[in-house]
């Protein structure tokens, strides 16, 4: 029989028991709770733009597949980080994660021009190795890991408000033209005769309207988009090189994730790849009609320039890199322009 003394202490032993295994399950909830990593995430453009629009779809399906694992947290675009600086803030881990255009990279990682002037698809390039060569210099250049090459395929085609001119060779003739651009495309630009001029694209409708330049080069979807219907009239075809539109993620934070959270982030990039490539062919597709229904129309290269005139693009390319860069070019054309394999 228990006496009053052996009650109450039981009863306290009881309790002590209790507290220990609430505690023991506040501490596991807040463990499962910290488990799930959080990652930021900036873009080079406004939310509303195409290329957010779609890559959108990557975010989504890495916060489903890492519910309690890994979290992406899309903070936005240029209006909480200017374009100019992502990466660097990239480099010193203000944001985690940094997805953009290489054009706007060049600055800083020249090598991103592999993939830019590439004649192969981001699949290509994770089987023949190439991808994983671009490693050591996202790494060196801004401390980051290269996750995607998230939109490729599309290229650039160059818009004017006037009929173009063709030279004597086939090749357009910009001479004396004012023609806006990213820098991505000032060389190219440059061999044709035209006086490239780099503006935002938030102030290409202005310089339209005012004449400020004769017209521009732009990836071939997005022209919509930028309302200049009134200004521009031709485009010249064919396009040429590939949309480089990469998402990195800074190296720190990637090292201080859990291997799983790494797996559901690379095998959704993986898989993300070869359908950014089709929506925006697909993109391009429905935009390409729609201007021709609002009156832009195409100014062909002749048939027999044609292939002389991306080449060219391609080679303007591959020489400003290794004029930057040259063990770069050396090492990573064989990779992204192998021989034989035509633009």
């Amino acid at each position: 029989m228990l006496t009053s003394a052996t009650r109450v202490t039981k009863g306290k032993s009881t309790i002590r028991l209790a507290r220990l295994a609430l505690a023991a399950l506040v501490l596991w909830a807040g463990s499962a709770c910290a488990a799930e990593q959080r990652l930021s995430l900036v873009s080079s453009w406004s939310k509303p733009q195409n290329f957010n629009v779609l890559f959108l779809d990557y975010v989504n399906a890495v916060n489903e597949a890492g519910k309690g694992v890994v979290q992406i947290d899309f903070l936005g675009g240029p209006e909480v980080i200017p374009q100019a600086q992502l990466l660097y803030a990239l480099r010193r881990g203000v944001v985690d994660m940094a997805f953009g255009a290489i054009t706007y990279y060049r600055g800083v990682l020249p090598e991103g021009d592999a993939m830019f002037a590439a004649t192969i698809t981001p699949g290509d390039a994770r089987r023949n190795g190439g991808f994983e060569a671009l490693q050591s210099y996202w790494s060196e250049r801004i401390n980051a890991r290269l996750l995607g090459w998230m939109q490729s395929g599309v290229g650039v085609n160059i818009y004017l408000t006037d009929t173009p001119d063709f030279r004597s060779d086939g090749m357009p003739d910009l001479a004396g033209l004012k023609v806006r651009t990213s820098p991505s495309n000032r060389e190219l630009l440059t061999v044709l005769g035209a006086r490239p001029v780099q503006i935002a694209v938030k102030e290409i409708y202005t310089a339209l309207q005012r004449g400020t330049v004769d017209g521009l080069a732009f990836t071939t979807t997005g022209i919509p988009d930028l309302g200049i219907d009134d200004f521009i009239h031709y485009r010249i075809d064919p396009s040429f090189l590939q949309m480089s539109i990469c998402l990195q993620i800074n190296l720190d934070s990637w090292q201080q994730l859990s291997p799983a959270a790494r797996q559901i982030l690379s095998e959704q990039a993986i898989a993300y790849e070869p359908k950014g490539r089709a929506d925006f062919f697909s993109l391009r597709d429905r935009e390409v009609a729609e201007l021709a229904e609002r009156g832009l129309q195409s100014a062909p290269v002749p048939d027999a320039a044609a292939a002389a005139y991306r080449n060219l693009a391609h080679e303007v390319v591959w020489a400003r890199l290794a004029a930057r860069a040259p063990a770069a070019a050396k090492d990573l054309k064989p990779y992204f322009y192998p021989a034989g394999n035509t633009p």
